[in-house]
């Protein structure tokens, strides 16, 4: 940057005059350990949209899946060619509303280096243009801008970037250490104005973004000591990035006393009871199309992505909804899945009985129950079939007794997590409610992104077929084998590209272990019996609970002509012992309308049926029955 006294400009020791693709690389590594660093910080302001305490880790996870690119990267690649990979990175393993924002600020760079006349370096103008795309793609990436978040420090990081550049001369010409640093003093300056908006005492994703910017002017500024070693949590940033130590003292200070998570709702947060993402591959145009639909059922709602030459891409989707199969795409193709309850909600009671999906009348035996009332039914009969004192029994039997069971609420830092895998897209709801993470469509990826969303050490997974069974097992391995890795110590000054195993909080640490689920039936009933119980429950015991859950299932699958209505009603009608109690029917795709209705009727009155239109693509008809 320039002297005061004009006298010629002066980089700081070891800085480059040029963005190549070593300082990105640099920039990318840096962001992530610092990450890791602060993660509890941010996690600490997370107030807006959801206050669920995660954007310093959806952010971390981001950075590490935007690190992890550049592993088999060659040393030699240039900036385009860094950027890029990073960027695709970042969208991959984007996570939550704050993780799309950052990969879709790291795309953006990454297509000005791909604009630019030079590939291999960006020069000061082009690193201004960077920083204003970054600004300009995330506001357009939401359908709801809101400001005061970091969409706002975006803007004014460009802003400031932009009248360094233009505050420049002959005698001081702009540089990329003015530029950089510039961008971040007014990134540092816009977090500092959304004291008091009602984000907590920052905005947690204008926090994550300023520290993003400011360890970008570490890099150009200090490359020697950017280059000494790793940041690991509890290591501190100082001497690597004494830049970004500065600015996360500042965070630190203005997180004293500022307002916490039971602020009032404020204009923009979001109301929707369920978080949906996935990947989807489309094209630009279908992109488009879908952050238009999502935006008419939720909020929060992102696509982020960059189509190629042939308009095609890969895109990270996000939203918040009360319908989350509606939030599923009509085009293009879906993967890794994941749905979360983001305001868990205590189990119905038997009074909260909601109406009969046949609607009024269409249900007079009175004896379809929803699966709310179903999963407090199971707990009462299951705390009933335990022996009690006598002592107890009265106060068993009074109806102030009665006690909904525990609340779900997805462990994300503590506890025992839940993955349940589903095809039936009509149970995702359902299952989330339960507390569990669900993967719909489950493979490998899906279920270990799953696992990282969680923030447990150890999880149970939730199968749901054999192929599923397989991928879980894999994600097990998988998991275990990164973690396996991330714990073998560097020799004394070393630093490849994952670093030691300092600071490695992370979810390739996750713990997996594969229950023996093997259908929808036996997952919604493991779901069930595993709510409430993750946070003080031994692994093998709530792997046992779901486990027994299931067991006592006796599953039929349909198909075809045995999964006509009539057929299905014979079926149910021979299949009933004198002493069941519960019937569940999930329909699928090509299932009869009238399939429901028959079974019930075949029931009996003396058994509760609880039926769902699952709409998995195979069985037709999945009948189970305790």
């Amino acid at each position: 940057m320039a002297q005061p006294g004009g006298t010629g400009p002066i980089l700081p020791r070891g800085a480059s005059s040029g963005l190549d693709g070593d300082l990105v690389r640099q920039w990318v590594e840096l962001a992530e350990s610092v990450a890791a660093e602060v993660r509890d910080l941010v996690d600490s302001l997370n107030v807006f949209p959801v206050p669920d305490s995660d954007t310093g880790t959806n952010v971390l996870l981001t950075l590490r899946s935007a690190s992890d690119a550049l592993v088999r990267l060659p040393r030699a690649a240039d900036a385009a060619q860094v950027a890029r990979a990073a960027a695709d990175g970042a969208v991959r393993g984007a996570r939550g509303n704050s993780g799309l924002l950052i990969s879709q600020a790291l795309a953006a760079l990454a297509d000005i280096c791909a604009e630019a006349p030079d590939p291999t370096s960006l020069r000061p103008v082009e690193l201004v243009a960077a920083y204003e795309r970054m600004a300009t793609t995330t506001w357009q990436a939401v359908s709801r801008p809101v400001t005061g978040t970091l969409l706002t420090v975006a803007r004014d990081a460009a802003l400031a970037a932009r009248t360094a550049l233009q505050e420049s001369s002959a005698a001081a010409p702009a540089s990329i250490s003015s530029i950089a640093a510039a961008a971040a003093f007014g990134a540092q300056e816009s977090v500092v104005e959304t004291v008091g908006l009602g984000h907590g005492p920052v905005d947690a994703g204008g926090a994550a973004f300023m520290l993003l910017l400011t360890c970008l002017s570490d890099c150009i500024d200090t490359p020697e000591q950017v280059a000494l070693e790793r940041v690991g949590p509890g290591g501190g940033l100082q001497p690597r990035a004494p830049y970004t130590a500065v600015a996360h003292q500042m965070l630190v200070d203005l997180a004293v006393g500022g307002v916490r998570h039971d602020a009032e709702r404020n204009q923009g947060m979001s109301t929707g009871e369920f978080e949906v993402m996935y990947l989807l591959e489309a094209t630009a145009a279908q992109a488009d199309q879908l952050r238009q639909d999502l935006g008419r059922i939720g909020d929060s709602v992102g696509v982020v992505g960059t189509p190629d030459a042939l308009g095609v891409g890969l895109y990270q989707v996000h939203v918040h909804t009360d319908t989350p199969r509606a939030a599923l795409p009509r085009q293009g193709r879906a993967r890794q899945t994941c749905i979360h309850h983001l305001h868990p909600t205590a189990l119905v009671a038997p009074a909260d009985e909601p109406p009969s999906p046949w609607g009024e009348g269409g249900d007079p035996q009175g004896h379809v129950v929803s699966f709310e009332r179903l999963a407090a039914r199971r707990a009462e009969r299951k705390a009933q079939s335990v022996r009690m004192h006598p002592s107890q029994a009265a106060t068993a039997r009074a109806p102030q007794a009665y006690r909904r069971p525990p609340r779900p609420s997805p462990a994300r830092h503590e506890g025992i997590g839940v993955i349940a895998c589903t095809r039936a897209p009509g149970l995702i709801e359902q299952l989330a409610r339960s507390g569990a993470v669900v993967v719909l469509d489950p493979d490998r990826d899906g279920i270990v992104r799953a696992a990282g969303d969680l923030g447990a050490a150890q999880a149970i997974v939730l199968p749901c077929d054999a192929a599923c069974t397989e991928a879980a097992h894999e994600a097990a391995r998988f998991l275990a084998a990164r973690s396996a890795a991330s714990t073998v110590a560097a020799p004394p000054g070393a630093h490849g590209p994952r670093g030691s195993s300092q600071g490695a909080p992370q979810a390739e640490g996750i713990q997996l272990l594969v229950c023996d689920t093997d259908d929808e039936a036996r997952v919604l009933a493991a779901a069930v019996a595993a709510a409430g119980r993750a946070q003080d429950a031994e692994l093998a015991d709530l792997a046992r609970r779901a486990w027994s859950a299931g067991a006592s299932l006796r599953t039929i699958a349909l198909d075809g002509p045995a999964a006509e209505a009539e057929a299905v009603a014979r079926t149910v009608a021979a299949a009933l012992r004198p002493d069941d109690e519960l019937l569940t029917v999930i329909t699928g795709r090509h299932a009869g309308r009238d399939v429901g209705a028959l079974a019930a009727g075949a029931a009996g009155p003396e058994v509760e049926v609880a039926i769902h239109a699952g709409g998995q693509q195979r069985p037709d008809v999945l009948i189970a029955i305790e």
